[in-house]
């Protein structure tokens, strides 16, 4: 069972998270696999994932980086980060920089492929509303999982 603390521990509402503040990182110094996710992210953003438009484009890419049905997972999460986010996200708007939504959905990924499932449902409720956060488990998950498996990672692996 989940534990809840008695005091909220910040003096934002429960409902509409604050991104965090990170240092801006810039596209150019991203990895393949997170640099594929802010390119499917901001292509889908741009649209709102249109059938017709972005969708099939990232379906072939997730299917050319041998990560394919990934796109099925990547368009779930971001129906729902859209329709279920409080305020308005910041995709694409930063062209060499990531702005923070998208260093929230490469956090989000990075701890679902670190094995943390618990880590990957905060770093979702530290992004979306609790209720949309709960949500998006189950296509956060099958998204790293999928990109895992076809070796994309979003830091990189430890050497043993």
């Amino acid at each position: 069972m989940r534990q809840f603390p008695d005091q909220p521990t910040s003096s934002t509402p429960a409902t509409c998270p604050t991104a965090e503040r990170l240092e801006p990182t810039t596209l150019d110094t991203l990895p393949f696999a997170p640099r594929l996710i802010i390119w499917a992210a901001r292509l889908w953003w741009q649209d709102r994932g249109d059938e017709t438009g972005s969708r099939q484009m990232i379906a072939q890419a997730f299917t050319l980086a041998r990560s394919q049905g990934a796109d099925a997972a990547f368009d779930e999460l971001m129906l729902m980060a859209l329709h279920g986010a409080c305020r308005h996200l910041d995709f694409a708007t930063h062209p060499r920089n990531l702005g923070t939504d998208e260093l929230a959905l490469l956090r989000v990924l990075a701890a679902f492929q670190d094995d943390a499932v618990i880590g990957g449902e905060q770093a979702l409720e530290s992004w979306l509303p609790p209720a949309t956060a709960r949500l998006a488990v189950d296509s956060a998950l099958t998204l790293a999982r999928q990109m895992g498996r076809a070796g994309l990672y979003m830091r990189p692996r430890q050497q043993n």
